[in-house]
């Protein structure tokens, strides 16, 4: 991104910030329900809200200390998103998307790549499993595609 760039998104977050900020209290109380969860909870490397507005495309990057998953969200012409992501390290891993419209399911390849296409915009939580049916090995915060 240029400097221009980076100053458009600048700007645009503290005008969000003012206009309509995360309500007090709300990222620790969602990291509070993950963690009642077994697996364990991915912190983003950088301050993201519940959601995140505009754009034709942005990426999320989520770690801890065994496992990152790093997605891709690209807006389609129908009005839904295709979520492209990657696990490191990487492995043949079960991918579940959960929403309110219910799981669609991805299987990462070896190289730790995978692809949810038609997936319906709203609040969205990623849930990595070694195998079906087997206890999460890592979530995601909720956030908005």
């Amino acid at each position: 991104m240029s400097e221009q760039d980076e100053f458009v998104v600048a700007e645009l977050g503290r005008l969000y910030a003012r206009v309509d900020p995360v309500p007090p209290g709300l990222i620790e109380r969602i990291t509070f329900a993950l963690e009642l969860e077994s697996g364990e909870v991915l912190r983003p490397r950088e301050e993201l809200a519940a959601g995140v507005r505009g754009g034709e495309s942005r990426t999320i990057t989520f770690d801890s200390p065994a496992l990152s998953v790093m997605i891709d969200i690209a807006e389609r012409q129908d009005g839904m998103v295709r979520v492209d992501g990657w696990l490191a390290p990487p492995g043949a891993h079960l991918v579940e998307l959960r929403g309110p419209q219910g799981v669609s399911t991805a299987l990462a390849d070896a190289d730790g790549r995978f692809v949810l296409d038609e997936v319906p915009r709203g609040l969205v939580q990623i849930v990595v499993r070694a195998a079906e049916g087997s206890e999460p090995l890592a979530l995601t915060p909720s956030i908005v595609v």
